[in-house]
């Protein structure tokens, strides 16, 4: 009964500090129109820069017309930014990695980033967004969390699609006719 007592408590100031970082990252950045294929683009130029000489072939497939999106650029980047690093991480730094951007008919902008890694176990698929989960050595399992807090904050959705053994798919949406989301 303990246990379950500090979990509860451990669970309620893991959603407490994360609504603080969302709303003190409110407060720091401006909003403004963002092209998603610009902040994908400058995304990946953050996570495989020239100098480092990764073994990776980055493809990009951006469908027409994607509308712009309102919003704080680094809410945007911290979303990208994260996902490439996982999936370069994934595959030690040398594989595929394909990033489609495309408008869906209910005027929502999906981005797919799949990777060429081993995939992830069935069993951790569920666990992906948690705060503190990790399946890395030296990970802090924000990676994802951020991911989900950001892109929920602007009422989209995260998820992770995988067979092992065959890479990874994380899949963002984002309305485009959006406004920021406060918790309560």
């Amino acid at each position: 009964q303990q246990i379950s007592i500090i979990r509860e408590e451990v669970s309620r100031s893991d959603r407490i500090l994360t609504e603080l970082m969302g709303y003190a990252q409110l407060a720091e950045g401006k909003v403004e129109r963002l092209s998603v294929t610009d902040e994908i683009d400058r995304a990946v130029e953050e996570a495989f820069p020239p100098g480092a000489n990764y073994a990776v072939e980055v493809r990009r497939n951006y469908g027409p017309a994607i509308p712009t999106l309102l919003g704080q650029r680094g809410h945007f980047s911290e979303i990208f930014l994260n996902l490439l690093t996982n999936a370069r991480e994934a595959m030690d730094g040398r594989g595929r990695i394909e990033i489609s951007a495309r408008a869906t008919p209910d005027y929502e902008v999906e981005v797919r980033i799949r990777d060429s890694g081993p995939g992830i176990m069935p069993d951790v698929l569920p666990k992906l967004f948690d705060a503190y989960f990790t399946t890395k050595e030296r990970g802090t399992g924000l990676g994802l969390a951020i991911v989900k807090h950001n892109t929920e904050l602007y009422g989209g959705t995260a998820r992770a699609e995988s067979v092992l053994g065959q890479g990874a798919t994380f899949i963002v949406t984002l309305p485009a006719r959006s406004i920021m989301r406060m918790r309560r």
